[in-house]
């Protein structure tokens, strides 16, 4: 079996950003209701709550996906975006800084305002995101699972998106892997998680990257494993049934969970 660090490798080589985020996330894509308004709309319940809020927010993985941390933005003074592809950061860097090519994410920051009662703000959302990523960091992986970034602090929450069933090889690593990423959060601050369930595989052009397939039981029992208690949790069934030969996925798994002791 392939090691973690190879597995990221493999990405390094065959992930094709541009392709992926025009295939899962374009707002004319078939997957836009799986990939964008489900999950959005259960970020905004988690932090329109009003209890999930700090003043840093890190995004350890999925970092091209800033679609994300509309829902988040509000609420933290500063949020660090952390990931393994270069590609996936440099996408991410594109639309910070106003770049020709960026991806288009106002349809998400449109979609967010709309579900906070304003649509027309859509265009103070996007910049009120842009002010608050202060920091980009590139993470490594070492043979067993990946390596959580080295932080001056621990922060109020973590959100993890795409990362873990795209980088672990098998169940051990993830759960060593969710152990690191608690270790960034401090007592009773926030993890939140999205996990593609019942995945074996993606197409990123020709390609099929392979995924680490993962059901319900498993991610509740690596988060409660890495010393959090789960507050809210719930399974986005899929909805497009037409794209099995793009990518084999049942639902998206997202819970938000409260750290409630460290783990070692």
């Amino acid at each position: 079996m392939a090691s973690c660090s190879a597995r990221c490798m493999l990405y390094e080589k065959y992930y094709k950003t541009e392709h992926i985020l025009v295939t899962y996330f374009h707002k004319d894509c078939d997957f836009l209701e799986d990939s964008q308004r489900q999950i959005l709309t259960q970020l905004f319940r988690f932090f329109s709550s009003g209890e999930v809020k700090g003043d840093t927010l890190i995004h350890y993985g999925g970092c091209h996906i800033l679609s994300f941390l509309f829902p988040a933005c509000g609420f933290f003074k500063e949020i660090i975006l952390a990931e393994f592809l270069e590609t996936r950061l440099q996408a991410a860097r594109t639309w910070i800084n106003r770049e020709a090519g960026a991806f288009d994410w106002s349809p998400a920051a449109k979609y967010v305002c709309e579900l906070e009662g304003n649509r027309e703000m859509w265009i103070e959302k996007e910049e009120n995101l842009r002010r608050k990523i202060v920091k980009l960091i590139k993470c490594k992986a070492n043979e067993d699972h990946p390596v959580a970034p080295k932080l001056p602090t621990q922060v109020d929450c973590l959100l993890s998106t795409m990362l873990l069933e795209l980088v672990c090889t098998d169940v051990d690593g993830f759960r060593k892997a969710v152990k690191d990423m608690s270790s960034l959060v401090k007592i009773d601050g926030h993890f939140v998680l999205q996990v593609v369930l019942g995945c074996t595989y993606m197409m990123s052009g020709t390609f099929k990257l392979p995924f680490l397939c993962l059901d319900k039981e498993c991610v509740i029992a690596a988060v409660t494993d890495a010393g959090c208690v789960i507050k809210e949790s719930q399974i986005n069934e899929r909805v497009n049934q037409t794209k099995y030969s793009v990518m084999d996925y049942s639902g998206v798994f997202c819970l938000l969970a409260c750290k409630e002791k460290n783990v070692h």
